[in-house]
């Protein structure tokens, strides 16, 4: 932004490139909207692949462990959910003003939803831990498969906590920033006024 002072009304005039600026927050709002749309694509997709991949063998070979069972109906369910709040999500995500401050707004909420949402899905992971490898002691599998399982999930979970941090929290915390220093710019104009008039 440029601040220019014009000495013949005494008035403060800011020259602001505002289709710029404007078009900016745009861009952010659509990536966090495109980031949310993925993840919950790919857990919907995961889920389902995962369920199905445990459910037809167990149909063929007509044997249902217990927590074979437990963990595909809880992938099910999950799928089934995550589906119901992205709907719910897509029916609000427009219910802001049509403003930059409004897109921003639009953007926290989506970046905050994603920031949840990832949060969540950590502590889901620890649910299909115990139950892969429950069902692997239940099927006898050998001690190496299961420290093989083991280490997979923990490197699985790092992994996810790293993308958290890097991803999700700072991008809205990028976005909060850029809310506040739109909202400190519109500000300084009448105070500036007022300090020119004194």
């Amino acid at each position: 932004m440029k601040k220019i002072w014009d000495t013949q009304n005494g008035q403060a005039m800011y020259a602001i490139d505002e289709t710029a600026l404007h078009n900016r927050v745009i861009k952010k709002k659509n990536k966090a909207r495109r980031t949310a749309d993925l993840t919950e694509k790919i857990f919907i997709g995961a889920n389902l692949f995962a369920a199905t991949l445990v459910l037809v063998p167990s149909i063929i070979k007509d044997k249902f462990s217990i927590t074979g069972t437990l963990m595909m109906v809880l992938m099910y369910i999950t799928a089934g959910f995550i589906l119901y709040i992205r709907n719910k999500r897509l029916k609000t995500q427009d219910n802001f003003d049509s403003s930059m401050v409004g897109d921003l707004d639009n953007a926290i909420a989506t970046a905050d939803y994603q920031v949840k949402f990832s949060k969540t899905s950590r502590f889901y992971l620890f649910s299909v831990v115990l139950l892969t490898l429950g069902s692997l002691l239940e099927s006898g599998a050998a001690w190496w498969v299961i420290l093989l399982v083991t280490i997979f999930f923990a490197v699985t979970y790092m992994a996810a906590r790293w993308e958290h941090r890097t991803f999700y929290v700072s991008q809205k915390k990028d976005i909060r920033a850029m809310r506040d220093k739109i909202i400190s710019m519109e500000n300084e104009e009448p105070e500036d006024k007022f300090d020119q008039q004194v």
